[in-house]
């Protein structure tokens, strides 16, 4: 029998995915996961307690010197600062508890471990195997991780390309991943043979990339760090060597490539993406185009569905074998139909949360039913049922790029001109490669593939024959959606453009969020 993972109550199923909230307490900020935006609005509802006066004395008008701050929130010039919600006290002593969990895990006895894991308490929790792939010989490759909750575990990958011959070449960066000592020495490697690391670049905002991206970068003193615009901190928003971030080498990715370092050019060119800014979060990526192989890196913008089992499985297959089950008690064997089975769930859990296949118990049903004998992952709890036609939901986000369902439905969607006029920047570039963080690696599209996806946002609707997720599936997204626009989380949609509405009206319409000093930019009429 395999050795069972952390066992976790039933109503971790409704309430772990808002870690992906509260870890913004230690510093780092995201939009809500799709479980973290339904838990949202109980938020809302909370009543208020004191700001405990040991926190309160790390900012404000009690700590940080205002020469060294990064912006003066209106929040945070607010009398109303020093108060917290129980909520938020809850979400303090969740980070709390993550950072107890790591000051007593961070010694790393195998290669594989991950010191530093209880910052972000989430799968696979301290060890992190991870995997390379040359994409390219002597340019680019690959490395990834597992990353998720309740075994939704995906890829979580980091790409290094070479940067040239020029300037002693050295080596480029994407979304660095946990640096564990199997990972360093695999870029050390590549170190030897190519130049040291000159650059890191955290092309994201989301908390799974950003909380590995200051480690990372203390592994390699000579690099240059380049972070996404709208980083940003909570409860107070703190310059960026407090977040973790090397300081005096440490910037933002410049706005124009007129300020780019000079080994960049000829070699990269990028366009940023927003921060675009709602009451609680933030999204905002910057992709990079590699000219020499013709490469795109992305970050979250674009994925592909696959039914290929990505290769960090290989010798882990475990948290495909627990979604396989299609209930409590049904016994699988490891095989590769079985493997395929479960990816296919995962892939549902991590692009719905609540795919419309699945029933989910009632606590005490779930309870009742534990079969640990069967799988001891989380205490034998396996609070659903597959019911319904996951094969159905699976394939329709299959035949081309996808965007994410939640940046579709709760994200993008509120700011469209801007994220099309960034789409149709990036679709110019003579693309045949594009790298993204998660889920199939090394995916040959076009530019105009890429703009593709982005076609939900316009008034004619997605093309037949690309990927468009099933209203069944899409369900849990638009009840959040309504709950976050009731709590004020999120600002109503504007027209979407290519209708009878013009360009100009559908800005008109647009609201664009700031914070601190930093607002969301807007395209020109």
């Amino acid at each position: 029998m395999k050795k069972s993972s952390l066992a976790l109550p039933p109503i971790a199923l409704f309430l772990l995915g808002d870690v992906m909230t509260s870890v913004r307490c230690l510093g780092f900020r995201q939009t809500p996961s799709p479980i973290a935006a339904v838990a949202h609005t109980a938020a809302a509802r909370s009543s208020t307690v004191v700001f405990p006066s040991a926190l309160r004395a790390v900012g404000g008008d009690n700590g940080i010197d205002p020469a060294i701050t990064s912006g003066n929130d209106d929040d945070n010039n607010n009398s109303n600062n020093r108060r917290l919600t129980r909520r938020q006290v809850g979400e303090l002593t969740i980070a709390s508890l993550g950072l107890g969990l790591s000051y007593l895990g961070t010694r790393e006895n195998t290669p594989q471990d991950y010191g530093l894991w209880g910052v972000l308490p989430v799968g696979t929790y301290k060890s992190k195997r991870t995997v390379m792939e040359t994409i390219i010989p002597n340019e680019i490759w690959t490395f990834d991780q597992k990353f998720g909750i309740l075994n939704v575990q995906v890829p979580l990958r980091m790409t290094v390309v070479r940067m040239g011959g020029g300037e002693g070449g050295g080596l480029f960066v994407y979304d660095p991943i946990a640096a564990t000592p199997e990972l360093v020495e695999m870029v050390r490697h590549l170190e030897r043979m190519h130049g040291p690391v000159r650059h890191v670049v955290l092309g994201s905002v989301a908390i799974e990339h950003k909380v590995y991206a200051g480690v990372f970068a203390q592994k390699f003193p000579n690099a240059t760090v380049w972070v996404q615009p709208g980083q940003y901190s909570f409860p107070y928003n703190l310059p960026l060597p407090y977040l973790g971030f090397p300081l005096g080498r440490t910037r933002v990715i410049p706005s124009s490539m007129d300020d780019v370092p000079s080994d960049w050019r000829g070699v990269f060119e990028y366009r940023t993406l927003g921060p675009l800014i709602s009451k609680d979060g933030a999204f905002g990526e910057t992709v990079f185009y590699h000219l020499p192989t013709r490469t795109l890196l992305v970050t979250d913008t674009a994925l592909e569905v696959s039914d290929d089992v990505p290769l960090i499985f290989e010798d882990d297959p475990n948290p495909l074998l627990f979604h396989a089950r299609s209930t409590v008690d049904e016994v699988v064997e490891d095989t590769r139909a079985v493997r395929e089975r479960g990816w296919r769930r995962v892939v549902l859990f991590g692009l719905f949360f609540t795919p419309g296949a699945i029933r989910i118990k009632d606590v005490n049903t779930a309870l009742s039913e534990r079969r640990p004998d069967i799988n001891p992952d989380f205490g034998g709890l396996y609070p659903w049922d597959w019911v319904g036609d996951d094969v159905a939901s699976f394939d329709a986000l299959k035949g081309g790029l996808l965007v994410a369902p939640i940046l579709q439905q709760l994200i993008l969607n509120r700011e469209p001109v801007e994220v099309l006029d960034f789409a149709d920047e990036v679709s110019k570039w003579n693309i045949e490669r594009i790298i993204p963080a998660h889920l199939k690696n090394n995916l040959r599209y076009t530019g105009k593939d890429y703009r593709a996806a982005f076609s939900f946002l316009e008034a004619g609707g997605v093309p037949r024959g690309l990927p468009r997720p099933l209203d069944v599936d899409m369900k849990s997204l638009r009840d959040a959606e309504v709950s976050l626009l009731k709590s004020g989380a999120v600002a109503k949609c504007p027209p979407l453009p290519g209708g009878d509405v013009s360009r100009e009206e559908v800005l008109r319409q647009t609201v664009y969020g700031c914070r601190a000093d930093l607002c969301a930019p807007r395209s020109s009429p």
